[in-house]
């Protein structure tokens, strides 16, 4: 039977999906399915199996494959690249407005706002307000506040620039978005999320990752929690 973009109507695959996803977050499944009745109305519960399941077959059980010989299938840093670019987009569609770009925001306050905009102070004084409810990395660094302290301290300290950790989860959130930007806008690949320690001379000075993609995983996961758990 074709999906039909419901995920609550198709209820029973798509919460073993969720299961699949999130297993260790829960002493079992009926712990699972506590948490899962706890979010009510049917848009939340479809919102929590679109995020999960897509987490599951986009970064936790997928990997980029390459055809290519004399090369393996999966490579690290390729496949973690584009892990991260879900990983953030999925954070990014956490959100209950329709995404406007900046022109149709403004066209649609017609009311409120004076035409011609006078000069460049009011115009970024418009687009920042535009960016509090538009704004990815807002949205971004909301998911990473988030979470419980001890995961915030587990990210902030793999992740070291100069001679210090980074050291506010919101620093650590702008330094995962960027280089989620850099690979999307320049294709630069993501070579500090790896199994081992990676050294990376950049405009700040020498950055030394200890950021594993389970690491990463975990807050993930975390996240999803803690982000649904303030729905209910």
């Amino acid at each position: 039977m074709p999906f039909d973009g419901r995920y609550v109507g198709n209820e029973k695959e798509f919460k073993e999906d969720a299961f699949m996803a999130l297993e260790s977050r829960f002493a079992d499944r009926a712990s699972f399915e506590e948490f899962f009745n706890s979010l009510e109305i049917p848009e939340r519960k479809d919102e929590f199996l679109r995020v999960t399941s897509s987490y599951l077959f986009l970064v936790k059980r997928g990997d980029w494959h390459i055809a290519v010989d004399g090369y393996d299938q999966v490579i690290d840093y390729f496949t973690n690249s584009f892990k991260l670019v879900a990983l953030f987009s999925l954070i990014e569609s956490l959100t209950e407005l329709k995404h406007q770009d900046f022109y149709q925001w403004l066209s649609g306050r017609e009311k409120t706002i004076v035409f011609p905009i006078s000069d460049k102070s009011e115009l970024k004084g418009l687009y920042d307000e535009y960016k509090k409810s538009f704004g990815s990395i807002r949205r971004c660094v909301g998911f990473f506040e988030q979470l419980p302290n001890h995961q915030k301290e587990v990210l902030c300290q793999s992740i070291q620039i100069g001679d210090a950790p980074i050291d506010t989860i919101k620093k650590l959130a702008q330094f995962l978005y960027n280089l989620r930007s850099e690979f999307v806008h320049s294709a630069n690949l993501v070579l500090c999320v790896n199994d081992s320690t990676t050294y990376h001379i950049g405009k700040k000075g020498l950055t030394r990752s200890k950021l594993s993609l389970d690491i990463l995983l975990d807050a993930f996961e975390e996240g999803i929690i803690s982000y649904f758990k303030s729905k209910t």
